[in-house]
């Protein structure tokens, strides 16, 4: 470490480089640790099979610094089944974020708080691929682009493969990602969220796999279930652009994933979409890979101390949930949280950042 101080000292600011993406980028002081928190997102949306996904208020926590030797440590959701070796996808983060910046990864420290439940369909795997993205950059001393968060777009997903969860998970938001074949680049778009809207998901105690859970999904679709989902898809943006809450129930309904899951892997996923519906949500679907199981409601407005029970559709949306699972021997919990429009941020770094720097959320 002090070694790496000297060198510090010995480096000026502002060295122009060259990455792998093809642009300028700045050089900057290289850091001893950050720490950054990252949303979980909540993918597909029904008919919106890999190129949308919306941000969600339920954040991991990273903490990346400098050492004499690797190490890894977890605590909260999913503690026990996540890796504590390279192949720990805050570790790829890291590693392409340095690759990016040209340079070498030193020893470097892990600590993960992990609040977003591991392989439930809640995005934990692209939280911890763009908080090791951000993380890295930071660690590495280098700035992307005016045109940052596009450029952190590239590199998570050449990670992750498809957009709908790393895009709201470092813009915030609902997204719509797709592939520029004109640009030949990864495009994403923010789509407005109405206010007042509350999520009520229920999560199953049990890990789902997307490997497996893509199996099951067919490669080749009916022209008639392709114009099935496109419509909804389009009904479904603007039921939320809108804010014509009404429409979200019908622009969810799908043909391309959520049968063949609920068939064959999730016999809990039409049960409780029912019940949903039931218990008067706007909507329901399976998030991302599942198996949690989502609702959008419209909670309760003005004083929540001077609601009853029944005015609260989340509440009601929550007790429907839990009744069904019960009655099906599924273990897991009811867990109420609303969009939030902010991406991954910065909370603090060593040292800290002068003021030439994007600090996203504004450091503690």
């Amino acid at each position: 470490m002090r070694a790496w101080d000297e060198r510090q000292k010995q480096q000026g600011e502002g060295t122009a480089r060259r990455s792998r993406l093809g642009s300028d980028k700045l050089l900057i002081m290289e850091r001893r640790s950050v720490t950054v928190q990252v949303p979980a997102t909540s993918a597909n949306l029904g008919s919106g099979y890999d190129c949308i996904g919306m941000a969600l208020d339920m954040w991991n926590e990273l903490t990346v610094e400098r050492a004499d030797k690797f190490e890894i440590t977890v605590e909260g959701e999913g503690a026990d089944q996540i890796p504590l070796d390279d192949s720990n996808l805050v570790v790829v983060g890291v590693k392409a974020a340095f690759e990016a910046a040209g340079k070498s990864v030193p020893p470097l420290k892990y600590h993960l708080k992990q609040r977003i439940p591991f392989g439930r369909g809640l995005g934990s795997s692209s939280a911890a691929i763009v908080a090791g993205l951000l993380a890295g950059l930071i660690i590495a001393g280098h700035k992307l682009d005016v045109q940052g968060k596009e450029q952190l777009v590239q590199l998570a997903t050449e990670i992750e493969g498809h957009p709908d969860n790393v895009a709201p998970a470092i813009y915030g938001g609902v997204q719509v990602g797709l592939y520029d074949s004109l640009e030949k680049r990864w495009a994403t778009e923010r789509v407005s969220l109405p206010h007042g809207l509350v999520f009520v998901m229920f999560i199953p105690s049990f890990v789902g796999k997307t490997s497996e859970l893509r199996k099951v999904v067919p490669t080749e679709v009916s022209l008639q279930d392709a114009v099935f989902n496109m419509g909804r898809l389009a009904w479904l943006v603007l039921a939320l652009t809108s804010g014509k809450v009404q429409n979200l129930r019908v622009g969810l309904e799908d043909r391309l994933h959520q049968p063949q899951r609920g068939e064959k892997v999730y016999h809990h996923l039409y049960p409780l979409i029912d019940a949903c519906y039931e218990a008067g949500a706007a909507g329901a679907y399976l998030s991302g890979a599942g198996p949690v199981v989502m609702a959008i409601t419209t909670g309760g407005s003005g004083d929540f101390f001077t609601q009853s029970f029944t005015q609260r559709t989340d509440q009601k949306v929550a007790a429907a949930m839990n009744a069904v699972a019960q009655r099906m021997g599924i273990e897991g919990k009811v867990y109420i949280t609303h969009p939030t429009n902010v991406g991954g941020v910065v909370v603090r770094a060593d040292p800290p950042f002068s003021s030439d720097l994007v600090v996203y959320n504004g450091e503690t």
